[in-house]
């Protein structure tokens, strides 16, 4: 999936996969950077408005001469603490 403006990626990807991501995935492969840049912007925030949720990470790799784009994250482990 690509779209051709910013807006449409990240209302996709506020939409769908950043409902889905930590919950039914740990993370997220595209070949839009537009998505992928959406994601860790909505990701980021989360964090920055409820607290440190997850740590974020990014990446990309050369598959067939297409830059593929990863997200991915990992659930912050909380300790009890009485």
């Amino acid at each position: 999936m690509s779209f051709a403006t910013m807006r449409e990626s990240h209302e996709w990807a506020y939409s769908v996969i950043y409902n889905e991501i930590g919950n039914l995935y740990d993370g997220y492969k595209t070949t839009d950077e537009k998505i992928a840049s959406s994601l860790v912007f909505e990701l980021v925030r989360l964090n920055t408005l409820t607290g440190m949720k997850y740590e974020i990470f990014s990446d990309y790799e050369n598959v067939n001469n297409r830059l593929v784009f990863m997200v991915w994250v990992k659930k912050y482990e909380t300790e009890n603490v009485y």
